[in-house]
């Protein structure tokens, strides 16, 4: 009995002695494994981005976690590109890691629809959303002012209650956008464009934008506007001229 005890005794121990060996063995495959995860032949040395107009590449790889070469097993590929989609002109970002060494991102920037008074002459301009893009000492040719809007956030940002003036600015066609000095909301009209040097425009509702913006441009174009104070086009297909 003796010899047994001491042999089950034995074969107990050379069993937690291989479980150790194991173990041991283990973690050193795994800080091994991690150590040559993070061997600078497997970093993101070459990192590609595209699509970019408005953003620059250091904004884009600071925001995304990308810069200094960071190891590519530490590259999330879906929290980065949600990071650089809180950059102010970006609308959509995906970034993917080709192993050794190669990054990808492919961003879709934000368009411009409209402008936003700052003050001391300074504009905001916001996309369809409302989202603040950028400040710019003066309105780009080809974008809209929109009137009667609160003071914009910082870049980034969204301006408020102005959804309806940001449909209507969409949808204005770039060759009517010189014609008109801003678009503002009016109780019991709607949208309403104010005109450089001529009558105001009533849109009313954002129904058949288009429809609307194509007798505006006739009536700027066939018409002799000497007398007239509005040009009412609820109704686009009879529009209503009155001094």
């Amino acid at each position: 009995m003796t010899e047994r005890r001491v042999a089950v005794a034995r074969e107990v121990g050379r069993r937690r002695l291989r479980r150790a060996v194991v173990a041991v063995v283990a973690v050193g495959l795994v800080a091994g494994l991690y150590g040559l995860a993070h061997l600078p032949i497997v970093s993101a040395r070459h990192v590609t981005v595209i699509g970019t107009v408005h953003t620059t590449r250091a904004e884009i790889l600071a925001a995304g976690g990308l810069g200094g070469d960071p190891p590519l097993i530490d590259v999330n590929t879906v929290a980065d590109a949600h990071a650089i989609e809180r950059l102010p002109w970006i609308k959509g970002a995906s970034v993917t890691v080709s192993f050794p060494s190669s990054v990808r991102v492919v961003v879709t920037e934000r368009r411009p629809v409209a402008a936003v008074a700052l003050g001391s002459g300074r504009v905001a301009l916001v996309d369809v959303t409302g989202r603040v893009l950028i400040g710019d000492p003066r309105r780009p040719a080809g974008i809209v002012l929109l009137a009667g809007v609160a003071r914009p956030p910082a870049p980034g940002g969204r301006v408020r209650g102005a959804a309806t003036l940001l449909i209507a600015a969409a949808a204005l066609p770039r060759s009517l956008v010189g014609r008109i000095a801003a678009l503002r909301v009016e109780r019991g009209l709607g949208v309403v464009a104010e005109l450089h040097a001529a009558p105001r425009v009533i849109l009313g509702s954002t129904v058949d934008l288009p429809e609307k913006y194509v007798a505006l441009a006739t009536v700027l174009a066939e018409v002799s506007l000497d007398g007239v104070a509005t040009i009412d086009l609820r109704a686009p297909s009879d529009p209503v001229l009155t001094p």
